[in-house]
This record gives structure tokens, C-alpha cells and sequence, in this order.
């Protein structure tokens, strides 16, 4: 019996060491197909056996397949299912699985940690790569305009490679940072350099928005984050490269504004209307019985009435539209080549890119050269990751658009000055002849003598350059480390022709000038730590990362301008006269340090997930930073989220209404440390000056050795559901946040020789609710119509100013205890008296009265910071069709319109430029009643003037097409696309002008918002 018992034995040990012998470890990647980011947490299983694992943090499994078996199964909540077979030989899988709603289930990374969107605890909105590519816009930030629900982007100007003022859920500071931090490949840039990035090489975009999602960012996430990675490389099935090229032209011209400017014989016919002597249209009119002759008037001869009507008739042949000769139609190219391959190994992504597109004002474009070089290796435990991006700009500005001291027109954009050829289309009077010579109130001749005869560029240098290296020490612990540089130049030049209209205008010397200017800003990121993930069980996942992170930004730059210009030597400093104290040609020299701030972080993050049903996470961030007192140096940022899978719960799982239910919460405080001017401005300044003939320092500002940071206190509770299989899906989130230590200017004593001191003493609050509901309404094989929409109301209140009841921001807007941030003020009007044509207004109680006083002036119920933002899409697909649309909206924001207070004018302040042709209905005679008060009474800024600056857009609809490949050439060419896209092809508002978009308060003649077509092809070989 014992002999037996052992063979037995040996026979089935054996027969069981046969069977390992005949299973095999499969191992692979699982990614998103959209977006080629790893998956972690899927679940791979062997169907028909109990044998499963689930992906790592990196998207990797290892797997045991059990003999006879050679299928495996991928399955990820949002995603299709997808099975796959392994081959004889092949012991790596690689899946690349399909979202079912990208908007509700993807890759969620937030700079230092990524995941599924169903084990984020965040408010986070994942926006489409395609974003970047439907419309040719210049600067990447304008194309989230109506994107994603809680973010505004107001566009200060339509002059190519304009960077827009990015908000997200409303505006939380007065004079700190409102603008949103970047992060690109886990380095931060700059928010108004997009204009020299090339936005076709990015491959996710993720909105941060809640103290969950951003407070591991600390001091710098006040105002939300947004997160962009670039295009990686893939190993591809066949094992071959593949390679892509786009591009796109197409013309450019003024948009649907509503411009309704006079004519000639308008514009004489109000002249007449005037009755001014000085103006041609009375001056020489049959009804005029006088004539000027040395300030009298005398009666007018035979001879004076044939020359009148001659020099009328002569003025009537004229009729100059002057967008006709101050615009143009442009004309946009962009060509994109990327190559993209590699191995199990090592997989690489290069891409090089041309951007060109001319303004629709002359003198006006930009023109971008870009390079990307991108590579992933794994070799044993290490894994590394190279991101290069390198491009160069030209960006060519009209004059007085203004240049900004990081690159990029000024915010706000134009300007009330003749110089500025927008100003031009309001003020030149279309009797005026464009070809006449340039002179006192000769504005449409002096905008193009300012066209001709200037010259104001900005050559720009951008490097954002990133590595990240990861060691896997076991199979729980890795080390990560990461470094990274964001570099910019702007090479400035505003060159005046010493022959030209405003050439002899300039100050010094009226001989035209030449300036010049250097900026350089240095970024430097480095982060390290480790990462610690743990599986256990069937449904147990521990994540934490302890990292210490370093933030370095570096600036200086100088500049000069000189004067007595040599007409022979144009366009070169060569041409400069050196100034002495007789001939005025003194240069100006300008120099600067700024900005030199460092910031020293330790982070700790940790997530821990039961399975698919509850995830928790926290995160604690130490930031020190050189722009605060050493008093206040270092503070504390923190959060913590909850996300709950009701539908994994026990009493739902027979429901058949929801495909997807999760709750998730948040509460977390955030900081902003910049609300100074200058990186020293805590400490009291010093700038040079002259006294007595001799060189000194005198104080320029207090400082306040007190300052203290400005922290943000943020709770938000989301909702994401799904139905039909997540054929309708959505999220709604309501927020809460407070602004406390509120940067504002106190007032000082004269006594002090300062004005106001920088102080924290204010709060505000914002509150609101944001709603994203997409669905497909028709899904088969041949035909599907999805429909999106997005909606923000965002309720802003400020709190306190410190003890201070109101500060004025500027001539129309304050900021007043109880109201929105930029709340308007004005004297109100009421209307026209019929009798006399006097203005009639409302006094401080309210009482009419026909005389102007500032200090009747009274909050209103308008602020330029929209409360209602959205956007809606529309995506239909035919067979080998496929079309886009985007809508965006704003309600409930308001402008003070300069251009159309001054076209609205019969004063003789104004009425020397030309007017709207509703001006013919001013009033003359009493019982007449208008809206525009008798041309003897002055213009002054009332209420009418704050205007609604809502607006409903089409921004953009593509059309494309996907060309069948002939099966001769399909080994050579893979797919290729034609599309046509329109953007600002529609707007429907109130606003009278150009463009109520802008990312300020008061419209001063910016640069129209083109309307743009093109027609391009996308090829893969």
C-alpha cells in the first residue's frame, strides 16, 4: 500500500506539473484609444475561469492564461468591453479600449497623479483633443471659449496670437493673479504664451476646478488649474511608423458687427443739422445765408453759392468706406507633419509645425515655426520620459495695440487715440478721401500714413522642455522625479518714420523713433519623491506619493528708444542721433529684474479605492514662497474628496433607469501669493531720480512687511449620471468659494507721500452651479447625432474691503461691499427733454435734473464678469461624414462703450468725428422727441453707456470627409480626410460695434474679432 500511495503520488504530480507546464504569463498595457494615456484599475480577466488581475498605476497587467485558453477579457467602467486573442509565441498583449462617453469616463491626469475619471474625487472637465484643431486659432487659451462648463474666456482682441483672459468659476481677487495656472507636461507656463506653442501636439486637456483636483498645486491654485500633456508615441500593431500631415487655408474678413456709420450725404445732412460754420455741410449749404471771413460771419455772394454747391457736389463723389482701405480680407495657413512609432521598449513622437495668418488690419499677423521631439523608454525597472517643444513667433501689431511686458498685446487691447487705426474706422468722415495727405483731423490719411510708415513687432522664443525619469523598486514602490524649463524671449520693435505724419509728432526732436526691447523669463521645475501603490484583495487600492518640488522664475530684460531718425537708415538703430542736451534727442534706456521668485513645496498625496464603489483622497501641501514676508512665508494648503458608485450598491443593482450614478464632494483650501505688482513688493522700493542736477533713489512704493497670502476656501459637491447606457449622460456641481485675506489698496494719509498701501483686508465670495448634459440622441452604424450642452451661473459677492465701503478700479467700475466684483457706477440717465433738448438725469435720491454731477453717480446693476456662461455642441456622423458645431453664450455682462458714446455725439467735443446715422434724428426743435439730446448740450458718461455685452456666437462648424483608400495604394497611405471649418461665422447680441468679446470693462476701439473660413486635408501614412 505504501509503494502505491507513492506512485499514485508521482502520477498525479506529473500529470499537474504537465499542465503548468502548458500555461503561459501574458503581459501587456491597457490604454485609452483616444488618447494612447495608460489605464489603470481594468480588469483583465480569463473568460469561462475565475483568473483576473487588474492594471497597475502605468496601465500594465501580468496575467497566468490557464491551458487551453487564449482569450482575454478587458473591462473598465465607462468603457466597451473588448476581447482579445493571444497567439503561439506571443507573450505580449497590448488593448487599447473605447470610452463610451469621454466626457464622463477617461484618463483623469492631474499633473503628479493620473486615474480613471470613476476614482476621481475632483471636479475635473476632460476636453477633447479635437479642441485643438477644429478652428485656426493662434493662441491655444481662446479655443476653450464655450468648452467646459464653469470657464470663461473673454478675447481682448482679434489680432492674431491675442492670449484671452481665462477665468474659472468667476473672478476671486482684485489686484492678485486671476488667470488659472498651466501646467504643460508637468512644467509651468506662462498664460499668455500660448501664441508660440503649437496647439496640434496636444493630446489631453483636463480643467481642474475644485479644491480636490487643484490643492495639490497649493499656492498657485487659486484660480484653478489647467493641465495639458503632449502627444507620445505609440507601438503600433504592424510595428510600423506612422505618419500625419494636416493642413489648412483659408481667408479671413470682418465679422457680422453692426456698423452703421453715415454715408457721405448722411454725414452732410447732419452737418446741416449742426448748423456749424466750421463744418462743410452748413458751411457751404444754399440754406447757410453766411459765410466766415475772419471769425464774422458775412453774407454770402452768387459766387459763394455756385462754389458751395460745387464743393458739396465735389465732396458727394466721394463716400469712402473706410473698412475697405483700414481692412483687409487675410489670408491663414497652417501645415502639420508628425511622426509617431517605436517598440515595446522605447516609442517616440516628432512633429514639426508652420502657422500663418494675416490680420484683417494691415500691418497686423503672425507667423510660427514649431518643433516637438517626444520619447518614452522602459529598460528593466526604469522608465523615462523626454518632452521637447521648441518654436519661434512673429506676431506684427497695428499701432497702440500695445505690447505687454511677457509678449502678447496688452489685455484690454486698443486705445482712444488718433494713432490707432481702429479708432480711425469711427472717427475718419467718409468725405474724406483715402488717397488725401495726412493732417489735423485727417483720421483715416493719418491711419494709413500710421499703416504705411510704422513698424511694431514682437519675436517671441519659446522653449518648454521636460524629463521625467520613474524606478520601480518593487512592484509597490517607485521613485519619480521630474525637471523641466519654460523658456520665452520677446525681441520688441516699434519703429516711427521720421518722414511720416506721426513721425514728426514725436517729442523728442520730431524726427520720427526706434525702439527696442529685450525680455527673457526662465521657468525651473524640479520634483522627486516616491509613489507607493498597493493592491490587495479583490477590491483594496492604496495610492500616495510623498514629493518636494522646487519652482524657479527668473526675468530681466532693458530697452531703449532713440530719436532724430536718418530717413536713409530705416528700421535700424543705426539711424539714431546721439542726444545731446541742444538738439533733444536724448534716448530713454529702460531695464528691469523681474520677475526673480522662488517657490519651495513638499507635497503629500494618498487615494485609497474599494473597488469601483468608494474612493477617498486627501492631499497636504507646504508651500514657501520668496514673494511673501518671512513672518508669513510658509502656509499650509490642503483637501480632501469623497467619490461614491451608487449603482455598485446592493439596493440598486436591479435598477435598469441609471447606467451611471456617482456622488462625489470635496472641501480644500487653496492660496495666491502674487498680489503685488513686483516679486519685492512687500518690501518698500526704491527708483532712480534727479534732484539738484545729481542722481538719487526716492521711495516709489510703502511696502507692507505684513502682507500676507490670499487663501482660498473651496467646497463643491458633484453629481455624475448616466441613462440608456449611458446614452444621456451629465454632471452637476454646486461650489462654494471664499476668498479670504482679499489683496486691496488701503488709503493712505497724504502725510505718507504714498496714496495707498497694499494690504489683506477684503473678502469674496463665489458661489454657483455648473450643469453638462450630452447625449446621443441617434447611434447605429451608419448615423449618429450627439448633442452637448454646458452651463455656469456663477453668483460673485464681495464680503469686505477691510473697512473700506467701495474702491474705485477706474472711470466706470468699483468695488463695492454687497456687490459683484467690477460693479459699474455712473450718473443714471433718464432721457431727453422734448421742450429744450436738454439731457435729463437722476440725482443721487433720484430726483430729474438737467445738470451733470459726478458726484450723482451711483452703483448700477451691471458688472463686466459674465454670471451666465455656456457653450453647446452638435457632432453628427453619416457613413464617411462627420460634423461639428460649437455655440457659445454669455448673459448678464456689460461694457462701457467708448466707441459708441463718441458716435452718439453733437457736441462740439465730438462732433468733429463721424457719427452714427441714428444721430439724423437728434433733436432741433421743442416737441421733439429723442433719445439724442441737441447738439448745443455737452456728452458725458451716463448709464445708457454700460451697455449689455451678451452675446450668442457660432464659433465654430466643421465639416469633414473621410476619402476612400483604393486598395492598390492602401499599403502607402492609411486614411485620408478633407474638412472645411468657419469660425465666428455668426453673432447675434445688443452690442453696437465690432465685438462686445473682450476680457475688460471699457471698449476703447480694439481690434475686430475675425471671421475666418478655411478648407484643409488630413492624410496618414
Amino acid at each position: 500500500m505504501h509503494i502505491k500511495s507513492i506512485l499514485l503520488f508521482v502520477a498525479l504530480l506529473a500529470i499537474s506539473l504537465a499542465g503548468i507546464s502548458q500555461q503561459r504569463t501574458i503581459r501587456g498595457t491597457v490604454s485609452d484609444s483616444l488618447t494612447q494615456q495608460p489605464l489603470p484599475g481594468v480588469t483583465v480577466a480569463v473568460p469561462g475561469t475565475t483568473t483576473g488581475v487588474v492594471t497597475d498605476a502605468d496601465g500594465r497587467y501580468n496575467i497566468l492564461l490557464p491551458d487551453g485558453k487564449n482569450t482575454l477579457r478587458f473591462s473598465y467602467i465607462g468603457y466597451s468591453e473588448l476581447s482579445l486573442t493571444t497567439t503561439s509565441g506571443h507573450d505580449e498583449l497590448n488593448a487599447f479600449l473605447s470610452s463610451v462617453s469621454q466626457s464622463l469616463n477617461s484618463v483623469v491626469i492631474t499633473g503628479y497623479t493620473q486615474q480613471s475619471k470613476s476614482r476621481t474625487t475632483g471636479a475635473v472637465t476632460s476636453l477633447p483633443t479635437a479642441v485643438t484643431t477644429q478652428a485656426p486659432v493662434a493662441s491655444f487659451d481662446v479655443m476653450l471659449q464655450g468648452r467646459a462648463p464653469g470657464l470663461y474666456v473673454g478675447t481682448p482682441t482679434g489680432q492674431p496670437g491675442e492670449a484671452g483672459r481665462v477665468s474659472i468659476r468667476g473672478l476671486g481677487s482684485i489686484n492678485g493673479d486671476v488667470n488659472p495656472l498651466y501646467v504643460v507636461d508637468g512644467v509651468p507656463v506662462a498664460n499668455n504664451s500660448f501664441a508660440a506653442l503649437n496647439p496640434e501636439d496636444f493630446e489631453t486637456i483636463h480643467v481642474l476646478k475644485d479644491a480636490a483636483a487643484t490643492a495639490q498645486y497649493g499656492s498657485r491654485a487659486a484660480n484653478g488649474v489647467i493641465v495639458i500633456t503632449t502627444k507620445k508615441g505609440k507601438a503600433w500593431e504592424d510595428g510600423k511608423v506612422r505618419v500625419n500631415y494636416r493642413g489648412q487655408f483659408g481667408v479671413s474678413g470682418l465679422n457680422s458687427s453692426k456698423w452703421d456709420m453715415m454715408n457721405t450725404d448722411q454725414r452732410l445732412q447732419f452737418e446741416e443739422i449742426l448748423q456749424d460754420p466750421t463744418l462743410p455741410g452748413w458751411a457751404y449749404s444754399r440754406n447757410n445765408p453766411n459765410k466766415m471771413v475772419n471769425g464774422i460771419p458775412v453774407p454770402k455772394t452768387a459766387e459763394d453759392y455756385t462754389f458751395g454747391n460745387q464743393y458739396l457736389d465735389s465732396l458727394r463723389q466721394i463716400n469712402t468706406d473706410w473698412r475697405k482701405h483700414l481692412l483687409r480680407q487675410g489670408r491663414i495657413q497652417t501645415h502639420s507633419l508628425n511622426v509617431s512609432g517605436g517598440n515595446e521598449k522605447t516609442t517616440f513622437y516628432l512633429s514639426g509645425g508652420y502657422f500663418n495668418q494675416d490680420g484683417i488690419a494691415l500691418n497686423s499677423g503672425m507667423e510660427r515655426y514649431s518643433l516637438r521631439a517626444n520619447v518614452q523608454n522602459r529598460s528593466g525597472r526604469f522608465k523615462t520620459t523626454l518632452n521637447m517643444g521648441i518654436s519661434t513667433a512673429t506676431i506684427k501689431y497695428i499701432q497702440d495695440e500695445g505690447v505687454a511686458e511677457e509678449g502678447g498685446a496688452a489685455v484690454g487691447g486698443g486705445g482712444i487715440t488718433e494713432k490707432n487705426p481702429i479708432a480711425a474706422l469711427y472717427y475718419a468722415l467718409p468725405y474724406e478721401s483715402p488717397y488725401g495727405k495726412p493732417g489735423p483731423g485727417r483720421y483715416g490719411a493719418n491711419a494709413l500714413d500710421a499703416y504705411a510708415n510704422s513698424l511694431k513687432k514682437d519675436n517671441q522664443i519659446k522653449a518648454v522642455l521636460s524629463l521625467n525619469e520613474t524606478v520601480e523598486l518593487t512592484k509597490e514602490f517607485q521613485l519619480t522625479g521630474t525637471v523641466g524649463m519654460d523658456f520665452q524671449q520677446n525681441n520688441t520693435t516699434n519703429y516711427l518714420n521720421p518722414d511720416s505724419w506721426y513721425g514728426n509728432l514725436v517729442s523728442n526732436g520730431n524726427q520720427g523713433s526706434y525702439q527696442r526691447g529685450l525680455a527673457n523669463r526662465l521657468g525651473l521645475v524640479a520634483t522627486g519623491g516616491v509613489r507607493y501603490n498597493k493592491q490587495w484583495g479583490k477590491d483594496h487600492e492604496i495610492e500616495a506619493n510623498l514629493l518636494s518640488e522646487i519652482n524657479k522664475i527668473k526675468g530681466n530684460g532693458f530697452g531703449f528708444t532713440g530719436y532724430g531718425l536718418v530717413p536713409e537708415l530705416p528700421g535700424t538703430p543705426a539711424g539714431i542721433t546721439p542726444g545731446t542736451p541742444d538738439n533733444n534727442f536724448i534716448p530713454v534706456i529702460s531695464g528691469q529684474t523681474t520677475p526673480n521668485r522662488l517657490l519651495i513645496s513638499q507635497i503629500a498625496l494618498f487615494r485609497y479605492s474599494y473597488g469601483d464603489k468608494y474612493t477617498l483622497s486627501a492631499s497636504l501641501r507646504r508651500d514657501g514662497s520668496s514673494q511673501v514676508p518671512a513672518t508669513n512665508r510658509y502656509k499650509f494648503f490642503y483637501a480632501i474628496g469623497g467619490n461614491w458608485n451608487i449603482l455598485a450598491e446592493n439596493f440598486l443593482k436591479d435598477q435598469q433607469a441609471f447606467s451611471t450614478l456617482r456622488l462625489r464632494a470635496s472641501y480644500g483650501l487653496t492660496g495666491n501669493a502674487g498680489g503685488f505688482t513686483s516679486d519685492y513688493g512687500f518690501r518698500t522700493l526704491y527708483s532712480p531720480a534727479d534732484y539738484n542736477g545729481n542722481k538719487t533713489l526716492v521711495p516709489m512704493t510703502p511696502g507692507n512687511p505684513a502682507y500676507n497670502w490670499e487663501m482660498n476656501r473651496i467646497g463643491d459637491i458633484g453629481l455624475e449620471f448616466g441613462f440608456f447606457h449611458n446614452r444621456l449622460r451629465g454632471e452637476i456641481d454646486l461650489y462654494n468659494r471664499v476668498t479670504e485675506g482679499l489683496f486691496v489698496n488701503r488709503n493712505l494719509s497724504h502725510t505718507t507721500g504714498f496714496p495707498t498701501i497694499a494690504a489683506n483686508a477684503g473678502k469674496v465670495r463665489n458661489r454657483g452651479i455648473e450643469l453638462m448634459l450630452e447625449g446621443d440622441a441617434i447611434k447605429n452604424r451608419d448615423f449618429s447625432l450627439t448633442l452637448g450642452l454646458n452651463l455656469a451661473y456663477n453668483k460673485n459677492k464681495i464680503l469686505s474691503l477691510g473697512g473700506e465701503d467701495r474702491i474705485f478700479a477706474d472711470e466706470a467700475t468699483m468695488n463695492m461691499v454687497g456687490r459683484p466684483l467690477g460693479s459699474f457706477y455712473a450718473v443714471r440717465w433718464k432721457g431727453v427733454d422734448p421742450q429744450t433738448g436738454a439731457p435729463v438725469y437722476l440725482d443721487k435720491e433720484g430726483r430729474e435734473t438737467n445738470t451733470y454731477n459726478p458726484d450723482d453717480a451711483v452703483p448700477l446693476k451691471a458688472t463686466y464678469d459674465p454670471p451666465l456662461i455656456g457653450g453647446a455642441t452638435v457632432s453628427i456622423r453619416y457613413k464617411r461624414f462627420d460634423l461639428s458645431m460649437l455655440v457659445s453664450f454669455i448673459h448678464g455682462m456689460s461694457r462701457l462703450n467708448y466707441p459708441d458714446l463718441y458716435a452718439h455725439s453733437g457736441s462740439p467735443n465730438y462732433r468733429q468725428y463721424s457719427q452714427s446715422k441714428d444721430m439724423l434724428n437728434i433733436w432741433q426743435k421743442p416737441g421733439d422727441v429723442s433719445q439724442y439730446p441737441g447738439a448745443q448740450y455737452a456728452t458725458y458718461f451716463t448709464s445708457r453707456d454700460v451697455t449689455s455685452a451678451d452675446y450668442v456666437k457660432l464659433r465654430n462648424i466643421t465639416l469633414g470627409y473621410n476619402i476612400p483608400v483604393p486598395k492598390h495604394m492602401s499599403g502607402a497611405i492609411r486614411n485620408v480626410k478633407v474638412f472645411a471649418s468657419g469660425q465666428n461665422l455668426l453673432s447675434i447680441m445688443k452690442w453696437r460695434g465690432f465685438d462686445p468679446e473682450d476680457a475688460n470693462d471699457i471698449a476703447q476701439y480694439e481690434y475686430p474679432m475675425p471671421r475666418t473660413i478655411t478648407g484643409g486635408i488630413n492624410v496618414t501614412f
